[in-house]
């Protein structure tokens, strides 16, 4: 089954400062982006990256087939990458630059899933602490069940038609979805139905190593990770 990645980094990183957008920045001696691109590639017949400007020199050099602009959100990059990858692709790897340090079991996990029968699947790692709902105006409500509940992460991987299907259906005025589901992939493939039964979309066994970076105190935590060889 031929596999397409798309590795978002279409955001504009502006919280890390220092006028280099966070997909951009160094991890031990590759940017952010590169290291999605290299585990996506690891799994992947072609690589689709979102970025906010394709003719950004560092984005030009990127080591991919098709390198398209990121839309205003992030179901919308999403849709960019989607429309870049090829009509005969069958599984499609969404891989995010904000998860520089997925190991490639992960990326391997999340598409032989598919190969397997399922619609999509995505990393989960189990809940370590209490989580507890909390009402509008703040007062803590009953605690989730960890045991039901994982944590989602990324790279997740979707039979391609589905996915293509499932953003379709997103930008319909009608349809009733949230807003968390709108711009989660897996969330969204899971709301779908597939030959008259709930989309499967399952969950392969999270890596504790694959820091999301949203902050610059995350990114020091990837860096140190990576010094110390823990990662690579």
């Amino acid at each position: 089954m031929s596999v397409w990645a798309i590795v978002l980094g279409g955001g504009s990183g502006t919280r890390f400062g220092g006028g280099v957008a966070k997909q951009f920045l160094d991890l031990g001696g590759r940017s952010l982006i590169e290291h999605a691109i290299a585990g996506s590639r690891a799994v992947a017949d072609g690589v689709v990256a979102v970025v906010p400007d394709p003719s950004d020199p560092a984005a030009a050099a990127l080591d991919v087939e098709a390198v398209t602009r990121g839309g205003a959100s992030r179901a919308g990059s999403t849709r960019a990458g989607l429309a870049a990858v090829p009509d005969d692709a069958q599984i499609v790897l969404v891989a995010d630059a904000a998860h520089p340090l997925a190991p490639v079991a992960l990326y391997s996990a999340v598409v032989q899933a598919v190969r397997d029968g399922a619609e999509g699947a995505f990393p989960g790692l189990p809940l370590v602490d209490v989580v507890a709902r909390l009402s509008p105006d703040g007062a803590r409500g009953r605690s989730l069940d960890r045991a039901a509940h994982v944590s989602v992460q990324v790279p997740q991987a979707f039979r391609a038609d589905v996915l293509r299907a499932a953003h379709v259906r997103a930008m319909r005025e009608d349809a009733e979805l949230d807003a968390v589901t709108v711009v989660e992939d897996s969330g969204l493939v899971s709301a779908m139905t597939v030959h008259g039964r709930p989309a499967r979309v399952v969950s392969v066994p999270g890596d504790p190593r694959n820091v999301h970076i949203t902050t610059p105190a995350e990114l020091e935590m990837a860096r140190a990770l990576v010094a110390a060889g823990v990662c690579v």
